[in-house]
């Protein structure tokens, strides 16, 4: 009788720590990216943005990139939780490619704006910076946006 219960408040332990844990939310958008002078058109980008909680303060960003690179280039990505790319608070991150094909992944984590709306954006945009990585560098365009934006409803 005793290993009953103990098994049937294991399980509820359980139960609720799953439930705890299945609160945070995971939002994708796929995009089909243009080109640039050094990177051929047509690439792929999935951004994924992970909420644990519904009070945590920051956002979890992920991007994989499928990107065809025609000439050695460093690749800029840059994470916003504003309009703005000289809000504070932003992830960065450069990745030098080599001719040829390539699949990159770049993570990082930008801090909940709630908006009046009630909702919070992660803003992402991607940079040809050329072979040398020059610091503002050419936006590779998301269709006809200069990046992909995720908003979500927040508390």
């Amino acid at each position: 009788m005793r290993l009953t219960k103990t098994a049937a408040a294991t399980a509820a332990i359980l139960a609720l720590g799953g439930s705890a844990f299945a609160a945070g939310t995971r939002d994708e958008v796929t995009k089909t990216m243009g080109g640039s002078a050094r990177v051929q058109g047509g690439g792929t980008l999935r951004l994924t943005v992970v909420h644990r909680t519904a009070t945590a303060k920051d956002f979890q960003v992920t991007v994989h990139y499928d990107v065809t690179v025609k000439s050695k280039t460093v690749i800029g990505f840059a994470a916003h939780p504003c309009k703005s790319t000289s809000c504070a608070n932003q992830s960065i991150q450069s990745i030098a490619l080599s001719a040829g094909g390539h699949h990159v992944k770049f993570t990082g984590h930008v801090p909940v704006k709630r908006r009046d709306d009630g909702t919070a954006c992660v803003y992402l945009e991607v940079r040809d910076k050329g072979p040398k990585g020059k610091a503002t560098g050419e936006i590779v365009h998301s269709g006809h946006r200069k990046g992909t934006v995720l908003c979500r409803k927040v508390k």
